[in-house]
């Protein structure tokens, strides 16, 4: 018996006697990983023209009907090959394409022959039989995954499969396949270890799933879509009924219950107090309570990297509540902040209260001095306070100039409410680069004290001497673009209305091009007032 087969059963055993947690369990490789990258990319070039030919060679084929047995040809002579003993490394990793041939000429085929959800039904069931018969973890988990997408556009009528998240079905498909993974861990514990074993990365990859989902639906996160600059989801399922709400909250509710069967230290009231906060927080946010059950099963369970998974879909989730349209921006804040406080009081009240024991040699530890504290406020304060100064000098000895809008966004929710600008100016052509320096605008101001945009000088070009009545501003990088100063104007929740009349931004600019927005003004040039 080789060491590989030796460990294989060692695990068997330990697993069917509850030694080990559920984590998935990967062998160990008998190959060097990086060996195996290098190989696996070097297949995956070989089999993209590989792919290409024989489509070329069999299209008419599978455009008559071949698409099955063809796909069927592929996918069980790639399990074969992943299956078998002593195969070159090189052979092995065209397999992998060869399962993607495989079950997309199945997809090609079932989907042209059947109703959708008929079809998603059985590339399921193969997804899932596959994941059986190949022995990867690593390809289980990925079948796995994929046979939950599938099941989920099973649970989806058709015709909201692209636009889900505009009703409630996608939540309740979530929540069934939840439903699905809470009955595979039931069924592992039931049946052999061997079996277990097999099922655990399949569930693994189903979970992982159900994550996303719950994630997606939830909206964009706090901070990621001003961080990647990118402008996605927004808002989020906003139409949560109160059975949903409820569903939520029973389902957290369960996920602490049974840590507190796992977890004796779970048993203290401290805990029950913050167990309380995250069930309320579930009520508030129905996507919640399916994660805050994931992440309970998979600690008790001892399932860590499915834990933070579930960990970070829970941040997430809480994260997203903050851009709901459908809440005041100050109850919001409210409800986050509070259940911050009751968190970190808890935690700060239940951490360790003893000292070290006297035996043990205190640990090395650097400490900061105390006249660094002053020096550092002094400092902060210095820079703000200089920016703040330059913004006001500006202000104040700057020139009016009125910079016409162009259409935009009436109003999007992120740090309070805005106004999303975009100003008629000529666009630049060359996208902002840290090493960049800023181009110039220049602008020629009637009498009204309208600017009319003239040309983009970029740096380095020499500048013209500008004529009387033009101005040059200087723009600034935002978000992959340049901008004129800004792209936003921030205003009071609730009086989004007032300031959809806006047509014109006011500026005050200086000799220099230095520029601060400081209101904006509608269609008779008039101020608005903040």
């Amino acid at each position: 018996m080789s060491a590989r087969e030796r460990w294989a059963r060692a695990l068997s055993d330990a697993a069917g006697e509850g030694l080990l947690p559920g984590d998935p369990l990967v062998l160990p490789e008998e190959r060097p990983w990086p060996v195996v990258l290098l190989t696996a990319f070097g297949a995956w070039l070989a089999a993209i023209p590989l792919c290409g030919f024989f489509g070329l060679l069999l299209g008419g084929l599978i455009e008559a009907g071949g698409a099955y047995p063809i796909g069927v040809a592929c996918l069980v002579a790639a399990v074969m090959v992943l299956r078998g003993r002593g195969v070159a490394l090189f052979v092995e990793q065209l397999a992998v394409p060869g399962l993607l041939v495989g079950g997309g000429l199945l997809a090609f085929g079932l989907y042209d022959d059947m109703p959708h959800r008929q079809a998603s039904a059985v590339l399921a069931a193969v997804a899932i039989g596959l994941a059986v018969a190949v022995p990867r973890a690593w390809l289980r988990a990925w079948l796995g995954s994929l046979a939950a997408g599938m099941v989920a556009m099973v649970l989806l009528p058709p015709d909201v499969w692209f636009r889900a998240r505009e009703g409630g079905n996608f939540w309740w498909a979530v929540h069934g396949l939840l439903a699905m993974w809470l009955g595979a861990l039931a069924v592992q514990r039931a049946i052999g270890s061997k079996a277990a074993l097999a099922v655990e990365p399949l569930a693994a990859g189903w979970v992982l799933v159900v994550v996303a989902g719950f994630a997606f639906l939830s909206g964009m996160t706090f901070l990621v879509g001003g961080a990647t600059g990118q402008r996605f989801w927004g808002g989020g399922w906003q139409g949560e009924a109160l059975l949903e709400r409820g569903v939520s909250v029973g389902l957290a509710m369960a996920g602490f219950v049974g840590l507190a069967r796992v977890w004796p230290s779970a048993r203290r009231p401290v805990w029950a107090l913050a167990a309380l906060v995250c069930v309320a927080l579930a009520g508030a946010m129905s996507t919640l309570g399916g994660l805050m059950l994931v992440l309970a099963v998979c600690a008790g369970t001892g399932r860590w990297r499915l834990a933070s998974a579930a960990a970070l879909g829970v941040a997430w989730v809480i994260g997203a509540y903050y851009y709901r349209l459908d809440v005041a921006l100050a109850d919001k804040a409210l409800v986050l902040v509070a259940a911050g406080a009751l968190l970190g009081a808890i935690a700060w009240w239940s951490g360790p209260r003893r000292a070290p024991a006297a035996s043990a040699p205190p640990a090395p530890r650097f400490v900061l001095p105390p006249a660094l504290v002053p020096i550092a406020v002094v400092l902060c304060l210095l820079v703000v306070n200089t920016g703040i100064w330059q913004k006001e000098a500006v202000i104040a000895n700057g020139r009016t100039v009125l910079v016409e809008l162009a259409p935009a966004d009436p109003r999007s929710l992120a740090q309070g409410d805005y106004m999303a600008l975009n100003f008629r100016l000529p666009a630049v052509a060359a996208e902002p680069r840290p090493s960049d320096l800023p181009p110039h605008v220049v602008v020629q101001v009637d009498e009204r004290g309208v600017a009319l945009p003239l040309r983009i000088e970029l740096a380095g070009e020499e500048a013209p001497v500008l004529a009387p009545g033009e101005l040059r501003i200087e723009m600034t990088a935002k978000d992959g673009r340049w901008v004129l100063v800004t792209d936003a104007w921030f205003f009071k929740e609730g009086d989004a209305e007032r300031f959809a009349a806006a047509r014109y931004g006011e500026f005050r600019i200086t000799a220099d091009g230095d520029a601060v927005l400081v209101g904006l003004r509608d269609t008779r040039l008039v101020p608005i007032p903040p």
